[in-house]
């Protein structure tokens, strides 16, 4: 029987708190044995959190140095991946990547050249691969359910993205901007469900609603207006079940970090859109367009393909996949509620669970570098779109 895989988190992050919670409760297949920050109170909180008995770096160095460390989870800021990613591999370990692969392509160039020859596990984080509403699509489209594919509908609403703009990922230069830090994600699955390469692609955004306003903030417990502000945020008032943990936990973080968990929608420091739509052309004679809107009333992803034999249709907040037959216009609905339950709609433990079972039985990552640096060349691309008004052709 195979030992765990010993692993390493760098960077104590709100996306770190899902892997500790995974390792700690898959102990035969991954244990923790470090974590990396450079605030070392941040990655003490984490070790914390999660009851794990792991030990606290804010020397990379040394963390390399472990000789009992058999992969490493980078969850740092997008900004920050292309350092500890290029040094743990040439260290010869296992690596998972946050998405995105970095926020530049030379970056990802770098990623990619210092894994070149390397036997090492390199996985890209893009779980909506994992999604099972996106996984029953895929599983349809390539056993030939639907025919020739032409055209992709992927629409992206998101109750809770407002806090990107209290958060770094307002900021390009931490970031890249929505179309990469939020997108890339979405760029990443088209490609995967058309099963062509991008040929052009244009993109439109604007920042709608959270202009600056004056009198109000810079943060909802300062705010004159936040007894009557619908985007008041409370940091004191308690969440019910999980999510209360993981509000405290991230509250306590970022007292050691650079943002504020309240600071104002309007008035913070922003470069980036609150609403978009992109077209991708593929060199199959498919047509994709994707809305990303992070100011709509709930939060789910809704996609609709169509073909030359059938339709299939999506929606990860109701949990179901429905495939409508062309020429008969027979239904069958698939309802995967149970399979969509936990976090990204049930993918983060199917995405957990296939990197250890690759590092621990071999195998080829369901996303890899080349992924990651295909979905960051059309994030890049579709913010050009929009800062030039231009198409973009590849």
């Amino acid at each position: 029987m195979n030992q765990p895989v010993r692993t390493a988190i760098v960077g104590a992050s709100n996306r770190s708190i899902a892997f500790a919670e995974f390792i700690a409760a898959n102990p035969d297949r991954c244990r923790l044995v470090a974590i990396f920050d450079l605030r070392r109170k941040k990655a003490q909180v984490l070790r914390d959190y999660s009851k794990l008995d792991a030990q606290i770096y804010d020397d990379y160095a040394a963390l390399l140095a472990h000789k009992d460390i058999d992969a490493v989870i980078i969850t740092t800021p997008d900004y920050a991946h292309v350092t500890p990613a290029v040094l743990a591999i040439k260290a010869g370990k296992h690596i998972y990547l946050e998405k995105p692969l970095a926020t530049t392509l030379e970056d990802c160039d770098k990623i990619i050249a210092a894994a070149k020859g390397s036997k090492q596990i390199c996985y890209l984080g893009f779980n909506m691969r994992h999604s099972p509403i996106h996984e029953k699509i895929h599983e349809l489209i390539r056993a030939d359910n639907l025919g020739k594919l032409t055209t992709i509908e992927a629409n992206e609403y998101y109750y809770g993205g407002k806090t990107y703009f209290r958060r770094w990922n307002r900021l390009r230069e931490f970031g890249g901007g929505l179309w990469l830090t939020k997108a890339c994600h979405d760029f990443d699955l088209l490609t995967w469900l058309a099963g062509g390469k991008p040929k052009s692609l244009y993109a439109m955004s604007s920042l709608s609603h959270y202009k600056t306003a004056p009198g109000v903030g810079p943060r909802c417990r300062d705010c004159d207006i936040k007894n009557t502000c619908p985007d008041f945020y409370n940091i004191f008032k308690p969440v019910d079940g999980w999510l209360e943990e993981r509000r405290k936990l991230h509250l306590l973080m970022e007292k050691h970090g650079e943002s504020s968990p309240d600071i104002c929608l309007f008035n913070s420091d922003k470069d980036t859109f609150d609403n978009g739509i992109v077209v991708v052309e593929y060199d199959n004679d498919v047509r994709a367009t994707y809305t990303v809107n992070v100011i709509a009333a709930r939060n789910t992803r809704q996609i609709r393909i169509v073909g030359t034999d059938g339709m299939v249709e999506g929606d990860t907040e109701h949990g179901l996949v429905q495939f409508t037959q062309r020429h008969t216009g027979k239904i069958t609905t698939y309802d995967l509620r149970k399979e969509s339950e936990g976090t990204h709609g049930g993918a983060d433990p199917k995405i957990f669970s296939d990197f250890f079972n690759v590092c621990l039985n071999g195998g080829t990552p369901r996303s890899g570098l080349e992924d990651g640096r295909l979905a960051v060349k059309l994030s890049v691309a579709a913010t050009t779109s929009c800062d030039t008004g231009t198409v973009i052709k590849f």
